[in-house]
């Protein structure tokens, strides 16, 4: 057997269980919204507004096999979520159908932001994100503690200033 490489997986810190909670919340409260609106052409029916009747059975099925598929990689997304301290740069990467890796040298750092939602908040989890100077790219890091997440922040504050000493 061999030893795992720096980019193994299993060197990757990944997202805070709770983080799927969150992930599933906002998934319910998207679905239901997406089905009220989908139900409408079943109520307009029955207010007796011509309609196709296969209009109020196929969207609102739409939306519901939509929200099962999406539900079904909801645990496989949170999974894929993670980051990777090295001596020069962070690695995070996500995905599940389309996998990113983005590595970003700690002297290429703009700023490092920790922001959370209302449910974020509920759950004691955080966002991390990071942009660079000079390009475009801006890194996530879903699904940390509070506290990790403000720990993070500092360390790569510290090690961007050092880079670029």
């Amino acid at each position: 057997m061999t030893a795992p490489t720096p980019w193994s997986p299993s060197n990757f810190t990944g997202a805070d269980p709770a983080y799927l909670r969150v992930r599933m919340i906002r998934w319910s409260i998207t679905s239901a919204v997406f089905l009220l609106i989908a139900l409408l052409p079943a109520v307009l029916l029955g207010l007796g507004v011509a309609l196709p009747a296969w209009l109020a059975v196929l969207v609102p099925l739409l939306v519901i096999v939509i929200a099962l598929w999406l539900l079904r990689i909801l645990r496989r997304q949170v999974k894929a979520l993670g980051y990777l301290e090295r001596e020069a740069d962070l690695v995070v990467k996500s995905g599940v159908m389309w996998r990113k890796q983005l590595v970003i040298p700690y002297g290429r750092m703009q700023y490092v932001e920790v922001s959370s939602g209302p449910l974020e908040r509920r759950y004691g989890l955080c966002q991390l994100t990071l942009n660079t100077a000079g390009s475009t790219a801006t890194a996530h890091v879903y699904g940390l503690p509070q506290v990790q997440g403000e720990e993070l922040r500092e360390r790569l504050v510290a090690a961007g200033e050092e880079q670029m000493q």
